[in-house]
């Protein structure tokens, strides 16, 4: 092979390579389209509309959406926990990649106002939800209390305001 061949042959490579590089991404990460949720855009404040089913007891009818703050506050200080400051109460999610979240058991202080009963009083709460976007989500939560027997379900729309 006489020197122009080997010549022809460098560029022919190089060319080729470079297409299938350039082609491909190269390996550029910086290209791909960020599909993962980024927990830095829904920390802050936020508008928290209730809808919950009411609990009758007796003669007297508790609404907890009536109990519940009109914002919340979420914050977080790694990947994937969020701290969640609902006036009174503090409580503490885990979130996915995806914007998914779920709050595990724990409690919750509530102003119960129904007939015997007015004073604040200690419910529990489990549930799941979703940011759906930077500014929206929601939130379904089911809160009990053992003594009483009862569980009531709330849907909560949750909106961003900063």
């Amino acid at each position: 092979m006489n020197s122009k061949q080997n010549n022809f042959f460098f560029i022919l490579s190089f060319s080729i390579i470079l297409i299938l590089t350039s082609c491909s991404g190269g390996g550029n990460t910086e290209i791909r389209p960020d599909d993962s949720f980024n927990l830095r855009v829904i920390t802050g404040d936020w508008f928290f509309s209730p809808n919950c089913e009411e609990y009758v007891l007796g003669a007297d009818t508790l609404y907890l959406a009536d109990q519940l703050p009109d914002t919340i506050s979420i914050f977080s200080d790694s990947l994937n926990t969020l701290f969640i400051d609902a006036g009174t109460n503090n409580l503490v999610a885990s979130v996915d990649s995806l914007g998914s979240f779920t709050i595990p058991f724990q409690s919750f202080q509530a102003y119960l106002d129904i007939g015997f009963i007015s004073d604040t009083a200690t419910v529990f709460l489990t549930g799941t939800g979703n940011f759906s976007s930077r500014y929206e989500g929601t939130m379904n939560l089911t809160f009990s209390e053992p003594l009483l027997n009862a569980n009531i379900d709330c849907t909560i729309d949750l909106r961003k305001l900063d």
